[in-house]
């Protein structure tokens, strides 16, 4: 049964958080038959409220990771709970930027949760003002042009890319097909939401990190100093 009302981050805690996690690798594995997903199980009411995720795979390589899948719903038109379930499965096997995850990388994946708040377009007079408008490490954005193009970047992109925001917008515009600086284009919508992120500490760990995007870790500048 969906409860009434959009779930909030403010709802959210580790606990949650970990059965998110759990959810994600249950719908994964039960695409090999080594699991089986009861959805009814899970019966919290924050997870029976609509809820907007994206679900986020990487794979372990040395002493590194590599993003192997990425895909989430930012309509509200399922439970919390089912939403990761489908952004899971979805991530695994139907982002066609990679192919279908094997069963022999099960054990190499790390799962990564983030849950959305309603993405809430940014109006601005002066197209030159919309970089003002968006905070780094706590926005994520969504461009939008007609019904051809569309892109959406997590809050956590653009920390990890140490981009400011004019970088930020037209790295979304790119993700969207379009030129960088499509966002000076009225005609283009310009969205931003909030997020927190639920990530194992290693494949299959019940050891759930609880991150706001504020505090990841810039990558590039991380690299310039070892």
């Amino acid at each position: 049964m969906i409860s009434e009302g959009l779930v909030t981050i403010q709802e959210l805690n580790l606990e949650i958080g970990r059965t998110l996690i759990q959810i994600a690798r249950r719908s994964i594995y039960e695409k090999f038959s080594l699991d089986k997903l009861k959805l009814d199980d899970y019966n919290n009411p924050i997870l029976d409220k609509k809820g907007l995720a994206f679900v986020t795979l990487e794979e372990i390589y040395d002493n590194r990771t590599e993003l192997r899948g990425c895909i989430g719903y930012v309509e509200a038109v399922a439970p919390l709970k089912e939403i990761v379930a489908l952004a899971a499965k979805a991530a695994a096997f139907s982002d066609p930027r990679f192919k279908p995850l094997s069963k022999n990388e099960l054990d190499k994946i790390i799962i990564e949760v983030t849950v959305l708040t309603k993405p809430e377009e940014i109006i601005v007079n002066d197209r030159w003002l919309l970089p003002k408008e968006i905070t780094v490490g706590k926005d994520g954005l969504i461009v939008e042009k007609g019904i051809l193009h569309s892109g959406l970047l997590l809050p956590q992109v653009a920390k990890e890319y140490c981009w400011d925001s004019e970088t930020f917008l037209a790295e979304t515009c790119i993700k969207a097909s379009l030129e960088p600086d499509c966002w000076l284009d009225k005609s283009v919508r310009i969205k931003k939401f909030n997020g927190i992120i639920f990530r194992e500490a290693s494949p299959n760990s019940d050891n759930i990190l609880v991150i706001n995007p504020q505090n990841v870790e810039c990558k590039i500048k991380s690299y310039l100093l070892d």
